[in-house]
């Protein structure tokens, strides 16, 4: 089945907008926790992991690691960034930061560029073409979590996003 042949599944604004809390979630629990120590290349994409390449693109790119798909979201999430405020927002150091931009380069979702006032500073943005993708990535479960909020009432709802929200800032406070 084709792309244009599957039937587009439009989860509501209240499931995507909770399922991106639960990404940014998982994010600060993430920052929170050790640095990793294995090597980039020995990490392959964690099979739950949302999948950032179209079934046409999977022959053409290399696998991702987990990183490379938080960074990918991260910078979805706040624009363009250095590689020093990739690190700091995704809670590892800065020569593994930039293994994961060298990483997400050579699979074409991101575009390093000097600064132009000081060519020390690189900055990273995802690449248009990959936008789509990491779009993509944010609605991964999101039937599934809109079928869970279906089942609460609107002010239960509320509770599960102001809870979410909350222990976010707790943990960036606390990383």
């Amino acid at each position: 089945m084709t792309k244009a042949q599957r039937p587009k599944t439009r989860i509501s604004d209240e499931a995507l907008e909770t399922s991106k809390l639960l990404v940014e979630f998982l994010h600060a629990t993430y920052a929170t926790r050790r640095q990793p120590t294995a090597s980039v290349e020995g990490e392959g994409a964690q099979p739950d992991a949302p999948a950032l390449v179209s079934e046409v693109d999977v022959a053409a790119r290399p696998p991702m690691s987990a990183h490379a798909v938080r960074a990918a979201i991260h910078v979805y999430q706040h624009g363009e960034r250095t590689v020093g405020q990739l690190a700091s927002g995704l809670g590892i150091s800065y020569g593994w930061a930039s293994r994961v931009v060298d990483e997400l380069e050579a699979a074409h979702y991101i575009v390093r560029e000097h600064d132009p006032s000081d060519r020390r500073v690189v900055r990273v943005r995802l690449d248009e073409a990959a936008l789509e993708q990491v779009e993509r990535a944010y609605a991964w479960r999101g039937e599934a979590v809109q079928r869970a909020l279906e089942a609460l009432s609107e002010s239960e709802r509320e509770a599960v996003r102001i809870f979410l929200r909350r222990v976010i800032d707790l943990m960036r406070l606390a990383g």
